[in-house]
């Protein structure tokens, strides 16, 4: 498909919808503001045309706001709508969000009602575990088919995780850092991950607007993170620009997303503070104080596992949206 699908077509073919979603996702690339309203217009034919993606896409816009106001229960319909023409990611993001752990061949539309956006925007309950800096940990945070759904998308997808020069800007393995991660372009992302930063939102207290594109972290046994810092330091010159474009990263959300390992702690230490983390359990942290300064309490280490594998969902957090 190179120009503009026809709306007069009175039975699309399935031909025709499977290039209006592929023209759909090209349009989504450019990140053009027409070409994001032709990509909901082309999703929206390629799901009149039965093309079960489509409707997986259009879930992701409608729940992101991109192309056509937010709404969650909408982007909930058009998973149903994916789900019940045969869409494996469809069927899985619903068993997911619904607390199910195998995405059979279910009652999709049950399914669809048991999922309740609220109770995802109800802050859960909170331990603070440090006051200055401040560091809190939440025991429930994400269900176990949320974890294991988000393990999915990043397994097979990961690759060395870099560190950047704050002079320059530059991503390079670091000495320090030997694990792999996968960041969550915008067509990566889907409505799990959208809800699960919804719900971080909601638990800090700011839009996710201020977010940073998330990251799955994976740690095999004897792969760390050495102590380092997530704010950006305003007195380097690559930082300092960030920090103007963008704004500084106040913020760090961390989701365990499995148990079966030794070791792996996130560790504190100048604090003294060595957290484990299980699967579900949450761990936020600011990396500023409450003058909005750099905290040097804040540095931080992702210890090796001694057994077994470490995978976490990692999601940064600005102070502004980008300029």
């Amino acid at each position: 498909m190179t120009g503009r699908m026809s709306q007069s077509a009175a039975s699309p073919s399935a031909r025709q919808g499977a290039e209006a979603y592929d023209q759909a996702r090209q349009n989504l690339l450019s990140g053009r503001l027409a070409g994001t309203i032709e990509a909901v217009r082309l999703a929206d034919w390629a799901s009149n045309a039965g093309h079960a993606e489509a409707d997986v896409l259009l879930a992701l816009l409608a729940g992101a706001g991109v192309g056509m106001p937010q709404s969650w229960e909408r982007a909930l319909d058009h998973l149903l709508a994916g789900a019940e023409r045969g869409s494996a990611a469809a069927r899985g993001q619903l068993a997911a969000l619904a607390g199910e752990a195998v995405a059979g061949g279910g009652d999709w539309p049950s399914l669809r009602r048991a999922i309740r956006p609220a109770d995802w925007l109800a802050p859960p309950a909170k331990t603070v575990i440090s006051q200055a800096p401040r560091v809190v940990a939440i025991r429930s945070f994400l269900a176990a088919p949320v974890c294991d759904w988000i393990i999915g998308r990043a397994k097979g997808r990961t690759g060395p995780a870099l560190v950047y020069d704050p002079a320059t800007g530059a991503a390079q393995p670091g000495d320090g850092r030997n694990n792999s991660s996968f960041e969550f372009a915008f067509l990566d992302l889907d409505l799990v991950v959208l809800m699960v930063r919804a719900r971080m939102a909601a638990t800090i207290g700011v839009p996710a607007q201020l977010f940073e594109s998330p990251q799955v972290l994976h740690y095999d046994v004897g792969q760390a993170f050495a102590p380092h810092h997530d704010y950006l330091d305003p007195h380097r010159p690559w930082t300092a620009g960030q920090i103007a474009a963008a704004g500084q990263r106040i913020v760090t959300f961390l989701v365990y997303l499995n148990d079966g390992y030794d070791g792996g702690e996130t560790d504190f230490p100048r604090l003294g503070l060595r957290h484990p983390g299980r699967r579900g359990s949450a761990l936020y942290f600011g990396n500023v104080d409450t003058s909005g300064t750099p905290d040097p309490g804040t540095l931080h280490a992702g210890l090796a596992p001694t057994r077994g594998e470490k995978w976490l969902f990692s999601q940064w957090i600005r102070d502004r949206p980008r300029t």
